[in-house]
């Protein structure tokens, strides 16, 4: 197999420019998406089409954020009651309440994100969204605060393909990291090593290039780091000015100086491409090509569209090992379906349910070093939800997701599904081309399928039903094959 290589995709006879690598580059920078929205990239070329996806910030999109005027109310009672002097019951009983209020605005900014996704017309911004979501990581419970959470979302949001190393900065100050990492406690003469610590191994760096008293000296630069309300505060007086010495540099560095330093070291520059790449092509590149991408990364000042620009349009993306190899994360397969098969933001509430029975809790990562990625999705549980799913959108009913929250499915609309197909065999190939571009499927799975239309023979003409489409629709959704992108 040729080594992976940076060179721009130039399609070839033998690796031509079709619709299976251009759902291929939809699936990767995005989450898929119907027929027409790949022949739409088919037809503006690999590198229009890596342009087009870039370019979100020209697609209008708006989405009101959820409704926390709750929270806000309870916050005015509990300073009322406080003010007031109220006795212990008094402030137990709000307490419930502000908790109950609390869980409920998260599920409600889970579910916004889950229908944002499935909506939107910039694909690339949301898959990265969940890209620094699940490297940048912050969640509940240790973030009591939705608002702090809806927050850090829109600074994703915001700062998706912009500077690294002012994302850094940004995230060092985001109320809610500075919760989940306890820097909002991290005072002069008490350091809390937590934000410090994570900062060099998960987020900019990796285990390796520092030390313990490296992060000792970092956790000191940061104190005084916390917030007030949803803003950050820099308090002065619990901030310990004194003389550190970090990554070979000696002065009375704070917080900043700190990530500048970070933003000197190789090490630096060779962790985020080597995790985009991972995240985009779906295989672990070589340490020549990683080389090269840190290169590219440096020479652009840690711009991250420059480096999504070059992998996306690489031989190496679209290399035999990166199609059709990299497994479907929880999140990819709902909302990845989701958009296939049209379902709307209405069934948000069931979409985010089956993830979360998938092991994709959004918010709520498990630790900070974030969710499994690859093979780390399949257990023997985790595979039988994966094809209950499928149950789900084609009748409804799933085990682990109450009828109440699956009532905002429709049944699935199956008259599209087929592209005017005549015969059983023709009809397994237009599923084949919608759900699994680019996939070979065996005759026993061949012949499962025209069994399920009704048929024995790809010759036999179609004789379909609603219900038949849905049963073959659930075969296709449920095979191993549909688990990879």
């Amino acid at each position: 197999m040729a080594e992976p290589s940076l060179r721009r995709f130039r399609p070839t006879a033998s690796a031509p420019w079709d619709e299976v690598r251009a759902a291929h580059l939809l699936n990767r920078a995005g989450f898929g998406g119907p027929p027409e929205e790949v022949r739409r990239l088919v037809a503006l070329g690999p590198d229009g089409a890596v342009e087009e996806l870039l370019g979100y910030e020209r697609v209008p999109e708006a989405f009101p954020p959820p409704d926390y005027s709750e929270l806000g109310r309870l916050a005015e009672e509990a300073e009322a009651l406080r003010r007031a002097g109220a006795d212990e019951a008094a402030r137990r009983a709000l307490a419930q309440r502000i908790g109950r209020a609390q869980r409920e605005a998260l599920q409600a900014t889970r579910e916004w994100w889950v229908a944002r996704m499935v909506q939107t017309r910039r694909p690339l911004q949301e898959k990265l969204v969940l890209f620094w979501h699940g490297l940048l990581v912050s969640g509940f419970p240790e973030v009591r605060n939705p608002v702090l959470l809806y927050q850090q979302n829109e600074l994703f949001r915001r700062m998706a393909l912009g500077n690294f190393k002012a994302l850094i900065l940004a995230i060092s100050r985001d109320p809610a990291m500075l919760t989940y990492l306890d820097n909002a406690s991290n005072r002069k003469g008490r350091p809390n090593e937590n934000y410090a610590r994570e900062l060099l191994e998960l987020f900019t760096m990796g285990i390796g290039h520092y030390t313990e008293q490296d992060v000792k000296e970092a956790a000191r630069a940061f104190t005084g780091w916390t917030f007030r309300g949803t803003e950050f505060v820099f308090n002065r007086a619990q901030h310990d000015d004194g003389v550190k010495t970090f990554l070979g540099r000696t002065g009375p560095l704070d917080g900043t100086d700190i990530i500048d330093i970070i933003f000197e070291q190789p090490a630096t520059a060779r962790f985020l491409p080597r995790r985009l790449f991972e995240f985009f092509a779906g295989y672990c590149p070589p340490d020549g090509l990683v080389e090269e991408l840190a290169r590219t990364f440096r020479a652009v000042d840690f711009e991250v569209g420059p480096l999504v620009r070059t992998i996306l349009r690489s031989e190496a993306f679209y290399a035999p090992q990166a199609l059709r190899a990299q497994v479907k994360s929880p999140a990819q397969l709902v909302i990845g379906t989701a958009r296939l098969l049209g379902v709307g933001p209405e069934a948000a509430r069931a979409l985010t349910l089956a993830m979360d029975l998938m092991g994709q809790a959004l918010l709520i990562p498990p630790h900070v070093g974030g969710w499994p990625s690859g093979e780390g999705w399949i257990t023997t549980s985790t595979l039988l939800v994966r094809y209950n799913f499928a149950g789900l959108l084609t009748n409804g009913q799933m085990p682990g997701v109450p009828r109440r929250a699956a009532g905002g499915l429709r049944p699935v609309e199956v008259a599209g599904l087929l592209d005017g197909a005549e015969t059983a065999g023709e009809a397994v190939a237009a599923l084949a081309r919608r759900f699994l571009p680019g996939a070979v499927l065996d005759r026993k799975r061949t012949f499962a399928l025209l069994r399920a239309l009704g048929a024995n023979r790809p010759a036999d003409p179609v004789r379909l039903t609603p219900q038949r489409v849905r049963t073959a629709l659930h075969l296709i959704l449920s095979m191993p094959e549909y688990q990879l992108c």
